[in-house]
């Protein structure tokens, strides 16, 4: 099972919502494009098991002058890791990781700033990979589509 590191006490878990969870704020975030396998590995035959991390490294409000109000930023990285059949003819499976940073903005549902009085310490931030899917393009070359849902609870719920 995948799993994130906490930073402090206001980041959980990484899970996506579940029933009876109450999603106070929230963003989505897609991470497409392509990757490279390193020229210090063999090239690809075919890949047969993927795994992730999140961290989210920073979880903090940026104050908004005009209009007044808040922001919620985000940001992190996921830790994308293939496992793969080599083609070679020894050393078959292999792994390779890469580092995919993120950073999302927070606001209310309809687009506008959170309230002046908005505190962060009354929340805690989950990461949740709503979708992830890679394909081979070729021997060394994989495309990638990540959706990671990004969301606030209350402390209290």
């Amino acid at each position: 099972m995948p799993t994130k590191q906490c930073f402090d006490s206001n980041v959980g878990d990484e899970m996506c919502p579940g029933p009876g969870d109450v999603v106070a704020y929230h963003t989505q975030v897609p991470l497409n494009g392509l990757l490279e396998i390193p020229l210090n590995k063999p090239p690809k035959e075919e890949i047969f098991n993927i795994r992730h991390e999140i961290d989210i490294t920073k979880f903090t409000t940026v104050t908004v002058k005009r209009p007044p109000g808040k922001k919620v930023l985000v940001v992190g990285k996921i830790m994308l890791g293939i496992e793969y059949i080599a083609k070679v003819p020894d050393q078959k499976v292999h792994f390779a990781h890469w580092d995919i940073p993120f950073q999302v903005l927070i606001k209310n549902d309809d687009g506008s700033l959170l309230p002046t009085d908005f505190n962060l310490e009354e929340y805690i931030a989950h990461a949740c990979v709503e979708h992830e899917e890679v394909q081979q393009v070729d021997e060394r070359t994989i495309t990638k589509e990540i959706v990671l849902l990004i969301w606030l609870q209350r402390i209290d719920n």
